[in-house]
Formats: structure tokens, C-alpha cells, sequence
């Protein structure tokens, strides 16, 4: 059995989803069909997520609701009629209206606004297999057994979800699952984070112990850089769990990162493929290597502070670790990476988190409470990340590309190992990013 999850842009108009349907029809194993929201048509459109938010803070600062319901509508019955599927449109506008009658006081009523952009697509999908000859169900999150804690719009799997989505094996029909939410114990509708359509698609393929995950985009693969700074890079042909985990926290923006959890755990390789040109091989998630490669990716991403401490002695100081993460929890500062020496400690934070307030705070804390002797921010930083599994094994890789950058004169302000040692850190200057991006894509990916 296969799963395959569709994105938005794969759904954002009836010739799309009949591009899905071929894909769909292509294959007999694919028998569980996850799909998002409908996405954008064109540069400037708006995702139906998007619309389907503002239509929320519409009705709950007292709007005109007319506008917002009637470009819903629009793209609902564009997409009907392109389909031929004029007996959907009454029950969809019955839908996206009804909205309008929720009690704003419910917590999980946000979640409900925005899962029905995924609903109707499901029910789309579902109708149009069916007109054209497929076997197809459509089943709500909630009977397909995803069953997840009551955290609105952060939704969590329940551990007894698997049992029930286990079954799912036994349908005889192709399932069309809605993506992006789940049911609470009380049945509330509740989503996860965005993007949450790839956790729904991983959950799913490891509770039905899958044989693969197929998540259709509009690009051919993963490109091992962004194509915004390097033109025409080189599509990665296989990557690991770990690998892919590491890209999509550094700034890859492909898959959701907590898809990849689910899915990996389980064992179920993944792959990404395009619904405009499904013939080529796209890219294999896996959970352990097969293919050698110094670097197989490369992603960067801005707006870092790095915060140097120094205190003389600071490593005779047993409690001083376990005081300085208290001020940082305390004032709400998460940490990415930390490195720390006889008298020194440096911890990379988002600037997000550093605020003039907070920054000040944090300065008065470590003064009064840790008694340090210096504290030095340096702002405006960007952390370039390349990773591989053979960085583990492989020395040469580090001074590979130390070297490149020095050719070209970059200063890095920090380097930085991640803790999986699959990941090298570098911490540059903004205005030399992109810079870097480059010279380390020359360093590995060009002959």
C-alpha cells in the first residue's frame, strides 16, 4: 500500500486535481489519499487557507461577511464547474456560510475555519474519483482515527490513534483524507500547525506501516540549495530522515518538519514528487543511506544573535549551566546551538527572541545572578548549515569548507557541529549569506 499526499498548488483548480486523479488511477497500490487546501493558481493569488483566515477575523471584528463568503465561494464553484461537479456546489456553499454561526467563545473555532479549506477539497477530490469511474470514500480525520490533544492549532497525535488508523487497511475503497487537522477526544476539530497537511500524510503511512509516503509538490524534487541563490542546482536524488530533518529545521522550506517524525520512526521511506511531471524520479527520504556524498544539501537562514558570555573560571562552576538555562526559560529565550570553554559560553538565539526589553533583562540577570565578568551580542547574523551523514565520518569535509570560504574571503564569525554530527554550522554576516551559500555549493556540487 502507498500513500500519497497532494499540496495545494497540486489542488488549486480542476485541472490540477484531474492531474491527480491520473496520478492516483496510475497506480492500483495507492490507496490512501491525503490532501491540503486549494493552494495558489498563479503568483498573485491567495491560497484558500488564506482566505479562509481572513474570513475569521472578519466575522470576529463584526465584518460584512458578504465579500470574503462570496471569493470563497467563487473559487469552490470555479473548480466544481471545471469538473463538472454541479451537484457539490450547494452542499459546499452550506459549508463555507455555516462558518458564520459558530460561537466565537469555542477555543477550537479558528481551527474549524481553516480545516474547511481541506474538507471541501477532500470532498472535491472524493466526488470527482468517484464520476470517473474510481472506488473512492471520502473519510473525515475523525473516523480515519486521528485523534489528537486539545491544543488549538498546535495539535498533538494521541498514542492510541494508531489502533484505530491501523484499520485502515481493511477499506476496500481508495480513502480521501482531508489533511491539516484531527479530531479531539470531545470532537472538536483541531489543526496542527501550518503546513500540518505533510503530518497528517506521515501519520497516516506509519500507522498503516506503508511502503511509501508519496507527497506530490510543484517541483521535480529537493533542490540542495535554494534556487533563489544558486540557478539551476542539482536536485538531491536520496536523503536521510536525519539529513532531511536537519535541512528543514536550517531553513528548507519543502516539508514541514514535524512530517518527518512520524514517518521515520515507523521506517516508511518517503518521496517527493512533482503532479506536473510525475515520470521524473524526484527525491527518496530514507531512513538510513545508500548513496555517498560529502554534502547533500545546504540551506541558510537570518535573523541570529549570538550571545558570548565570559566569566574567569566559569568551568569550575557546577550550578552556573543549570542557572544560566533558568534566566533563559524564564524570559522566554529558546537556544539553538551553544559552545562554551574555560572562561567563555556562546549560545545562538533568534533575534525574534531578543528584544530590548528582554536583552536588558538578560543583561541584568547574568550580571546580578551569574556574576559574569563580559557579555558581548553580536547581531545580524545568518547560519549557512551544510549537511551529510558522511560529515561524521569524514574529516576532510570541515576543512573542505573552511577552505572555500576563505578563498573568497569570508569571515566566520562562529562554526559551529550540530549534536547528530550530520550538520556543520556556519555563522556569518547577512550581508555575506548568500555569498556563502554559493561558495559552498561550488565547493561540492560543481566540477
Amino acid at each position: 500500500m502507498k500513500l500519497a499526499k497532494f499540496g495545494g498548488s497540486s489542488l488549486a483548480s480542476g485541472e490540477q486535481i484531474r492531474k491527480v486523479f491520473g496520478i492516483v488511477k496510475s497506480d492500483p497500490l495507492r490507496k490512501i489519499v491525503v490532501v491540503s487546501a486549494p493552494g495558489k493558481r498563479f503568483e498573485s493569488d491567495i491560497k484558500v487557507t488564506d482566505l479562509l483566515d481572513a474570513y475569521y477575523q472578519d466575522y470576529k471584528n463584526g465584518k460584512n461577511l458578504v465579500p470574503i463568503q462570496t471569493t470563497l465561494l467563487d473559487r469552490f464553484e470555479e473548480i466544481c464547474d471545471e469538473l463538472e461537479l454541479s451537484e457539490l456546489k450547494q452542499f459546499l456553499s452550506e459549508k463555507v456560510i455555516s462558518l458564520a454561526l459558530l460561537n466565537l467563545h469555542n477555543r477550537f473555532v479558528y481551527d474549524k475555519f481553516l480545516s474547511t479549506g481541506e474538507e471541501c477539497s477532500a470532498l472535491i477530490v472524493s466526488s470527482y474519483f468517484k464520476k470517473n469511474g474510481l472506488n473512492a470514500k471520502f473519510l473525515s480525520p475523525k473516523d480515519a482515527g486521528i485523534l489528537v490533544s486539545s491544543d488549538p492549532c498546535e495539535a498533538k497525535l494521541l498514542p492510541i490513534a494508531y489502533n484505530k488508523i491501523a484499520g485502515l487497511v481493511k477499506y476496500p475503497e481508495i480513502l480521501i483524507i482531508p489533511g491539516f487537522y484531527g479530531a479531539t477526544l470531545n470532537g472538536e476539530v483541531c489543526t496542527f500547525s501550518r503546513g500540518g497537511s505533510d503530518i497528517t500524510g506521515a501519520i497516516l503511512a506509519a500507522g498503516v506501516k506503508a511502503e511509501m509516503y508519496e507527497n506530490f509538490t510543484d517541483v521535480d524534487g529537493i533542490y540542495s540549495v535554494n534556487p533563489n541563490v544558486v540557478e539551476n542546482p542539482v536536485i538531491i536524488e536520496e536523503v536521510t530522515y536525519r539529513e532531511m530533518r536537519e535541512l528543514s529545521f536550517a531553513g528548507f522550506s519543502v516539508l514541514h518538519e514535524e512530517a518527518l517524525i512520524p514517518a521515520a520512526r515507523a521506517g516508511v521511506p518517503m518521496l517527493l514528487k512533482n503532479t506536473n511531471h510525475p515520470e521524473l524520479p524526484g527525491t527518496q527520504i530514507v531512513p538510513n543511506w545508500t548513496i555517498d556524498m560529502p554534502v547533500v544539501g545546504i540551506a541558510s537562514s537570518r535573523g541570529y544573535v549570538i550571545i558570548k558570555i565570559t566569566k574567569y573560571m566559569l568551568y569550575r562552576d557546577i550550578s552556573f549551566g543549570r542557572r544560566f538555562f533558568e534566566i533563559l526559560e524564564k524570559l522566554g529565550i529558546r537556544f539553538e546551538a551553544i559552545t562554551t570553554g574555560i572562561d567563555d559560553m556562546s549560545i545562538l538565539v533568534r533575534d525574534k527572541y531578543l528584544s530590548a526589553p528582554i536583552q536588558e533583562a538578560l543583561s541584568d540577570d547574568l550580571k546580578e545572578i551569574l556574576q559574569v565578568d563580559d557579555i558581548v551580542i553580536v547581531k545580524n547574523l545568518a547560519v549557512v548549515t551544510a549537511v551529510s551523514e558522511e560529515i561524521r565520518q569524514q574529516t576532510h569535509i570541515t576543512g573542505r569548507a573552511t577552505l572555500a570560504l576563505a578563498r573568497k574571503n569570508i569571515k566566520i564569525e562562529t562554526l559551529m557541529q550540530g549534536a547528530s554530527e550530520v550538520s556543520l554550522l556556519f555563522i556569518v554576516k547577512e550581508e555575506v549569506e548568500n555569498e556563502t551559500v554559493r561558495s559552498l555549493y561550488e565547493e561540492f556540487f560543481e566540477d
